[in-house]
């Protein structure tokens, strides 16, 4: 898949900004979970240093071959890592990573040349440290040893603000005075979560949500045959992150585990409760990926309570969901589900500001008693 046929209204835009000769010192992707900003990020910056551009990159330089397997001298990508207490003001960030990340870190920039929509989850990161701005402050300002344009590529941008916010305050800083010849692009689903300061130093680009039709496309392309993949895309709502993870169980197992969740966090029981709390606390510990995932199951639950809810289509009901959904919606006819929504992605943000997870897992279940509007029927089922 291409991403000026996938994007075509952003990729004119870069178009219109090198034909121009106005490309940006800063940049801001923003848009949902899952819908290519980084993959937007790595192409801009591989068209930018393109030998022979046209209405794209290339493809065939030797320029174009070093972006795609993101090794290219005027790339610098910036992700979350690892707090440590090794990192000093002098230190290469990546020395301060334990032997298991940086090899984990090394295969997943692989990774993310290869397939773009590869997300790079370095374990316990949960924010862009401060050491990785000193170092871009150390080396942004160098002349580059190699033609085009120096490119600094910063994902999950918005955990430059996490902990006192001295990553966010040291970049502000270079972008106060960029250097020549250089654009740096902050990428980020919470556009909220940054600074003021910076979002207004950077130009905003948007992307929104892939269409249902470009999530089965590129679903197909991973080898999902065509009625999974249309199932797998109506759930995503246009997050392929989630679409992949999805496709790597069946859909069987999805919808039991969904619903066993929706029960678990709906029933008063003292147990259950007691188990939800202590198991996925744990969870959120060791596998904070598995534990986001639960997350997700349950939101996936709770947006087809409201396609039933709204009267959508039967298409837009996963197959097995509809009786199931129903039940619910007869025992819980005033839910307020947009606000259930909110409180679980509360939950799963909680991870990064380094909640204590068990106090946040009983909000999260007294909160949606209190979203039901009281009504708490002995059975669901």
């Amino acid at each position: 898949m291409i991403f000026k046929d996938v994007r075509p209204k952003v990729w004119h835009r870069f178009l219109r900004a090198k034909s121009n000769n106005r490309i940006g010192t800063a940049y801001l992707f923003t848009g949902p979970r899952g819908c290519g900003k980084e993959w937007g990020a790595i192409e801009f910056a591989k068209f930018l240093n393109c030998e022979n551009p046209v209405e794209g990159s290339c493809n065939r330089c030797p320029s174009c071959t070093k972006f795609d397997g993101l090794q290219h001298p005027n790339l610098k990508l910036i992700v979350p890592l690892p707090g440590s207490d090794k990192s000093t003001q002098s230190t290469n960030p990546l020395d301060a990573l334990k032997k298991e990340n940086l090899e984990y870190l090394t295969d997943a920039i692989a990774q993310k040349g290869a397939h773009p929509f590869y997300k790079i989850k370095v374990t316990a990161a949960r924010r862009i440290t401060i050491n990785s701005i000193r170092d871009l402050r150390r080396t942004i300002y160098l002349k580059s040893q190699s033609s085009g344009r120096k490119m600094v590529l910063i994902f999950d941008a918005h955990l430059l603000s996490e902990g006192m916010g001295e990553s966010a305050n040291a970049l502000l800083k270079i972008l106060e005075e960029p250097p020549g010849n250089t654009t740096l692009i902050l990428v980020s689903d919470k556009k909220s979560a940054l600074l003021p300061t910076i979002i207004s130093r950077c130009q905003p680009i948007y992307f929104p949500a892939l269409s249902l039709d470009q999530t089965r496309k590129i679903l197909e392309q991973d080898g999902i045959e065509n009625e999974t993949a249309t199932q797998i895309a109506m759930v995503a709502r246009g997050d392929i992150h989630l679409a992949k993870e999805l496709s790597a169980q069946s859909s069987a197992d999805i919808l039991n585990e969904a619903e066993t969740l929706a029960k678990l966090m709906t029933r008063v029981n003292e147990k259950g409760w007691r188990d939800f709390i202590n198991s996925n606390a744990m969870l959120a510990a060791r596998k904070p990926e598995e534990f986001k995932f639960k997350l997700y199951l349950l939101q996936l639950w709770f947006h087809q309570v409201y396609e039933m809810r709204s009267g959508a289509a039967s298409s837009g009901i996963l197959p097995g969901m509809a009786e199931s959904l129903g039940k619910f919606n007869d025992a819980y006819p005033h839910a307020d589900l947009a606000g259930i929504n909110k409180i679980l992605e509360d939950t799963a943000e909680s991870l990064a500001r380094n909640l204590y997870t068990p106090l946040t897992l009983t909000n999260l279940l007294i909160s949606v008693q209190e979203l039901l509007k009281g009504k708490i029927p002995l059975s669901v089922a």
